[in-house]
């Protein structure tokens, strides 16, 4: 009964288990071999065995593999998404190659002065390493990375660390307690972390820990959250019958934990045996060897093969770097004599450097019951068992006795023994299979029952609200709209699958208003009424998981932005579904679609609705979004991908910034780089980007003076029939601006306005923006000024052809008052038509006092200019190519007057 207990909880945990959404990573702690892993391959590192402690390293990631220090002796490795690192021999430092935004490659700074480090360990996008002290009741841990740099102090003695995805864990060895600290909104460890279990090692794996318990069982625990998957890939790539928090009752020598699961190295046969969720197919786990050391990566483990010549790698599972061709180090070299409990595996005094040094092995737990012991350990051997015949209740101890008996000529004795176990065998098999079925029949029954009952009180409570209502709609009408407004600044609604496939008729391709190479735009009406668009995921079975990795980043990439970003022109996100292998976000319907379907559609119409004042109007607003991406998020947010088709237009023609699938988290100082492959579009990829990996806040800027001059021509970016000469719009435009023939570039579909100044300044800013250098362009908030007064001027132009539209147009949106139409009909015919509206206060739109506050940089204590050096002008035209800080000084009295009356 107890076994069957058992079995039920077991069930009971797994079916909760699909239940759940988590989502983990797989990390690294320090050790003779790492294994990096990520979008760009995965790569095996391991130590030299012929004692010079170099490393060598085998995969596809070609950034770690050219940048793998030759020369370089090093204590242990560890590895994380896209780079490995080591501990120095000689300076006892960290030091990492590879590719990361996060970390700096070589020694990783900021570096306290001549620390050196016993210990280091690296998670997705972090590295931590403990520090040598010389006070024994204070322990320093010394952090790298993303949300993790800092320096920590903590009260005890810490003997190892481990790394988690967003997290690190400390092993103190004075009671064998566990500390963790970093992020625990996504991984519950923290809180999870038992208080009153001693371990004697912790490996931490994405989401989740396991240690191994002091004592005579060596049992292992895991704890935190890492359960269920199916909403990252499909459950029909997976394979799992158990959580990893379901740790086998093996006694274990070593531990690691992996993306879904965790390994551990068995202590009386040293062979492996791993838990927790697999994809397929995968490599088993071998299981007539012997692993003395082993590592784990996102959907695979590795490890040394101690027992064969040369010591040979062997990795199972998905992804991993096949035909190992490398031997490696079975551990780590400690100082020897080897301390009790432990024998020194190197006899041959060959695989560490100094003689002094050996590796040390911990011996093996007691032998099972099943075993006798034949050998005790000492230091120069490990404990060796073998099987006690008169108790076998194992197949392996089965298979033993039976060859045994064969061979000493009692046969009779086998097939008696085996006549009375099978019987056993096979009721106790039946009877768990019954038991079995019988539970997943009465959980099916309960699961059916309850979704019955939630959709039924679903009705019930959807009609109650219909009924409402409809009661209420004529008095509640102008409440509509400020009900959105609140709803877009609480967090992303979660829908179901169910409701957005309903919505937009089954993801029918007549719903369709936008497709690309990885997703599509559906347009979709939701139960309440409210027009959203769709974007779903292309989703293949056939995909490598490299690109179902990477359409996974880039889905939480986007729903993580913009769930915390607010701005009026940033597109507006509603809510997401991700359920299954489906991933769907949910956003604000933009009626008037792109600016890309304005300029460079079929419907000349819609081309001649975008007059200058409109043009220009979208373009600063367009800027004032990025802007804010560089200047008020935090971190600041580097776009990678501003064009027409991802500035959107909604139904008052006010521009919105979408599409940040692309989108990094920049360096708090942005003067500092991000090292970065690049991504983007052609035509609007800043060259030194491209060429150098040379990432910053300029290379928007970049994007966004192609956007400009497009807007003013009315071209493609990249057009091969379109262009004279080269064919770029860059290369098109720019000489015609520097000449002073402005009207060459002006879109030919529109008649020029009366004063071509306001156009001159645009085109002024375009070129500046697209400079081959990018601390040489201007900051986005110097481009939104200049933009901003450019469109002062042209507003006030006395060409009548232009009138002046509502400043509701210009500031963009009127979400929270009343239509102009409406406000015009409450007024008396005798008033003055011309509407003074302002725009809502949450709008973060930049006025006189917020232009003001751009320029105080360039003001002095008594208001004047102060005096900067200028980029010299070509063709001797200095009114068309001043420089951008003239451009834009401090406001004059007409253009204050403007601003202060319209904005």
């Amino acid at each position: 009964m107890v076994f069957l207990g058992r079995c039920f909880v077991i069930y009971v945990l797994i079916l909760m288990s699909c239940l759940c959404c988590h989502h983990v990573y797989s990390l690294g702690s320090m050790s003779s071999i790492a294994i990096s892993y990520g979008e760009k391959g995965s790569v095996f590192c391991g130590l030299k065995p012929d004692g010079s402690h170099t490393v060598t390293c085998y995969g596809s990631n070609s950034a770690i593999m050219y940048e793998t220090p030759t020369r370089f002796s090093f204590h242990g490795l560890t590895a994380g998404d896209g780079f490995v690192c080591g501990l120095l021999m000689d300076s006892n430092q960290p030091y990492c190659w590879g590719n990361s935004g996060y970390i700096q490659m070589g020694v990783p700074q900021p570096m306290v002065r001549k620390a050196q480090y016993l210990e280091i360990s690296a998670g997705d996008y972090h590295v931590c390493g403990l520090r040598k002290v010389r006070n024994r009741n204070v322990s320093l841990v010394d952090c790298w990375g993303y949300n993790m740099t800092a320096n920590y102090v903590f009260d005890g003695l810490i003997q190892s660390i481990s790394a988690g995805s967003g997290f690190n864990c400390g092993l103190f060895s004075s009671n064998g307690s566990v500390l963790c600290w970093g992020d625990e909104t996504s991984s519950k460890v923290i809180s999870l972390t038992p208080l009153k279990m001693k371990f004697r090692m912790i490996s931490a794996g994405g989401f989740h820990v396991c240690g191994i318990l002091e004592g005579v069982n060596s049992r292992t625990f895991c704890w935190g959250r890492s359960l269920n998957i199916e909403e990252q890939i499909s459950v029909t790539h997976v394979n799992g019958e158990g959580n990893v928090d379901l740790a086998p009752n093996d006694p274990m020598v070593s531990v690691v934990g992996g993306r879904f699961h965790a390994c551990g190295i068995k202590s009386y046969d040293h062979r492996v045996i791993c838990w927790g969720f697999v994809i397929k197919p995968s490599t088993s786990v071998p299981s007539e060897v012997k692993v003395y050391e082993i590592a784990a990566g996102d959907y695979f483990t590795c490890g040394v093969l101690a027992e064969k010549k040369p010591l040979r790698p062997v990795c199972w599972g998905v992804g991993f770097p096949t035909s190992l061709p490398l031997p490696a180090l079975p551990g780590l070299c400690k100082p020897s004599p080897c301390p009790s409990g432990f024998y020194d595996f190197d006899q041959q005094k060959g695989l560490c450097e100094s003689p002094n040094s050996g590796l040390c092995k911990p011996c093996s737990g007691d032998c099972p019951v099943e075993m006798y012991q034949k050998s005790e350990c000492n230091s120069e051997s490990d404990r060796v068992c073998e099987y006690n015949c008169s108790s076998c209740s194992s197949p392996e101890c089965f298979l033993y006795c039976s060859s045994s008996y064969s061979n000493t000529g009692t046969e009779k004795k086998n097939e008696k023994f085996w006549a009375l176990q099978w019987p056993v065998v096979i009721a106790e098999i039946g009877l768990v299979l019954f038991i079995v079925c019988i539970v997943i029949l009465i959980a099916v029954l309960y699961v059916h029952h309850r979704l019955r009952d939630c959709e039924c009180s679903a009705r019930l409570k959807k009609s109650k609200i219909l009924d409402a209502s409809s009661s209420l709609q004529n008095e509640n009408i102008n409440k509509i709209r400020p009900e959105m407004e609140e709803f877009k600044l609480r967090k992303a609604q979660r829908f179901t699958y169910k409701e957005l496939e309903t919505a937009t008729c089954g993801f029918k391709e007549e719903s369709i208003v936008g497709k690309g190479s990885f997703a599509c735009v559906f347009k979709g009406v939701l139960q309440d009424g409210t027009v959203v668009a769709v974007k779903r995921t292309i989703v293949s079975l056939s995909s490598p998981p490299n690109n179902m990795h990477k359409n996974f980043k880039e889905f939480h990439t986007e729903l993580d932005l913009l769930s915390r970003l607010n701005h009026a022109h940033l597109l507006n996100l509603l809510g997401y579904c991700e359920e299954g292998g489906e991933r769907l976000l949910v956003y604000e319907f933009m009626a008037n679609g792109s600016l890309y379907q304005h300029l460079h559609g079929t419907n000349h119409v819609l081309k001649q609705q975008l007059i200058w004042i409109r043009r220009v109007t979208i373009a600063v607003q367009a800027a004032r979004g990025i802007e804010y991406l560089h200047g008020y998020a935090c971190p600041p947010v580097i776009h990678r991908d501003i064009k027409s088709s991802n500035i959107l237009i909604d139904e008052e023609h006010n521009a919105r910034v979408a599409d940040f699938g692309l989108s990094l988290l920049g360096p708090v100082d942005s003067n500092s780089p991000l090292s970065e492959l690049p991504a983007g579009t052609l035509g609007y990829l800043d060259p030194e980007y491209y060429r150098l990996h040379y990432l910053t806040t300029k290379s928007d800027v970049y994007s966004f003076g192609v956007l400009l001059l497009e807007i003013l021509s009315g071209r493609k970016a990249i057009d091969m029939m379109q262009y004279e000469e080269g064919n770029n719009i860059v290369e098109w435009a720019v000489p015609l601006i520097k000449s002073g023939d402005i009207t060459a570039i002006l879109d030919p579909i529109l008649k020029p306005p009366h004063d071509l100044e306001a156009l001159k300044k645009i085109a002024n800013v375009a070129c500046k923006c697209v400079r081959m250098r990018g601390k040489d362009r201007p900051s986005m908030d110097k481009v939104t000024t200049a933009l901003e007064r450019a469109l002062a001027e042209l507003m006030g132009s006395p060409c009548s052809e232009q009138p002046i539209l509502p400043s509701e147009v210009v500031l963009g949106s009127n979400r929270l008052h009343k239509k102009s139409s409406q406000m015009s009909s409450n007024r008396s015919e005798n008033e003055d038509q011309r509407l003074e509206l302002r725009a809502p206060s949450w709008i973060t739109f930049p006025s006189v006092a917020s232009s003001q506050r751009r320029s105080m940089s360039e003001v002095d204590g008594d208001g004047k200019i102060v005096e900067v050096k200028s980029i010299g002008n070509v063709g001797g035209i200095s009114d068309v190519l001043r420089s951008l800080e003239e451009e834009i000084g401090p406001a004059s009295p007409h253009q204050r007057s403007f601003l202060e009356h319209n904005f």
